[in-house]
């Protein structure tokens, strides 16, 4: 007897959103800001500090330099000023 559909079931993992392959630093640099929110998304820190010593912040400029912002983002300097 072959028993098709008994038993438990699996439900499929939720997607879990992927940071593209361009940096946070990039993205902000470039104006990407679809590779910006991609970040956001996947939990990217929005602080992290590249080798030159800035956040993402510190590269951005309008419409990026205000989402980072929303998300918590700082400059170097202002991270510096709290000790961090």
């Amino acid at each position: 007897v072959l028993l098709v559909g008994c038993g438990t079931t699996q439900q499929p993992e939720p997607p879990t959103a992927k940071a593209p392959d361009i940096s946070i630093h990039q993205a902000a640099k470039k104006g990407n800001i679809e590779a910006v929110k991609q970040h956001l998304a996947a939990g990217t820190d929005v602080n992290a500090i590249d080798l030159n010593g800035m956040t993402p912040i510190d590269l951005a400029d309008g419409e990026i330099a205000d989402l980072l912002r929303k998300h918590g983002g700082k400059t170097a300097e202002e991270l510096k000023t709290e000790g961090k």
